[in-house]
């Protein structure tokens, strides 16, 4: 759910500063004090620049005379920022677009932009490891085949497609989706199983008044549409780990779809897969990583498949 949580909440508001006439030996000195890894350079109080320990490590490979530089002339500019209002996935975003690891945090008003925060690529990662890191995959999509399943049932409101080159076994670049609609009922169910009773998920007056002005989806229950997608998969397909981020709220009664894509191989049948829910609209609700460990069907259940029609 991370796209309604803003900078603001997760950003270091105790910010090094120094003025662009400071040499690179007194901003090297704050670095090093401070425990910090960026001075962002403030000009009559409002941020014009940016030096970073990796700007010191360029520059000294082409400079004899770095240290009684001024930081006007070696500091980054212009400066990226971000506003305090904008979101943690907005973030991301900038950081990917521009290349830039620390971001200063500002609010902007008529008369002048104030210099309120940092956040940086690390702090990030604590909330959206895989946004962080992922890279777009432009990977054409190889043709839909025909599985075996170890599901028990299915229903006609559950949709299940998976795309690779074998008929009885996973390879890196195969990809599962599995999409379902998420009731009322469902999670009132699920609430009551697990206990988790957060009126955010049940109560429909006190859930408007929270930031999601509506009752959502339990994140777990989400999760669950991933474990749903696996268990699709050629084989008998065994959780070891599971890494999610929460990007955004799944209001009830929307269809909801897992998306798990096979990215590697770690051998004796063991596999890192990225996962991903969507809602209804394709708005990322959730993304994560698992790793799995894939074993043949018992013996029972593999009879049963070769003689029930592929889906």
């Amino acid at each position: 759910m991370h796209d309604t949580i803003p900078i603001a909440e997760v950003m270091l508001e105790d910010v090094v500063t120094a003025s662009p006439d400071a040499t690179a030996t007194e901003a090297a000195t704050l670095l090093c004090d401070e425990g910090v890894s960026s001075v962002v350079v403030v000009r009559d109080g409002e941020p014009v620049g940016i030096v970073t320990e990796g700007d010191f490590v360029a520059h000294l490979c082409d400079r004899t005379d770095l240290g009684g530089l001024e930081l006007r002339e070696i500091m980054s500019t212009p400066l990226t920022t971000i506003e305090a209002v904008a979101s943690i996935v907005d973030a991301v975003e900038l950081c990917r677009t521009t290349d830039v690891e620390h971001l200063p945090v500002v609010s902007n008003d008529e008369d002048a932009t104030e210099l309120v925060g940092i956040v940086t690529t690390i702090e990030l990662s604590y909330y959206v490891p895989q946004l962080v890191r992922r890279a777009t995959d432009t990977r054409e999509q190889p043709p839909r085949r025909r599985v075996r399943t170890d599901t028990l049932y299915e229903r006609d409101d559950w949709t299940f497609e998976y795309r690779g080159a074998d008929e009885t076994t996973v390879s890196v670049g195969d990809v599962a989706r599995f999409s379902k609609p998420i009731s009322e009922a469902e999670v009132e169910a699920f609430a009551e199983v697990t206990g988790d009773t957060n009126r955010v998920h049940l109560d429909a007056a006190y859930a408007a008044e929270t930031r999601f002005g509506e009752r959502i989806v339990h994140g777990v229950l989400a999760t669950g549409l991933i474990s749903a997608a696996l268990a699709r998969l050629p084989g008998l397909t065994i959780y070891l780990s599971q890494e999610s981020s929460f990007r955004a709220p799944l209001s009830l009664g929307e269809d909801a779809t897992a998306v798990c894509e096979i990215v590697e191989d770690l051998g004796r049948a063991k596999y890192r897969i990225e996962t991903t829910v969507t809602d209804g609209d394709g708005t990322v609700v959730l993304e994560g990583s698992a790793v799995v460990l894939v074993d043949d069907l018992p013996p029972m259940a593999a009879r049963e498949d070769d003689a029930t029609p592929a889906q």
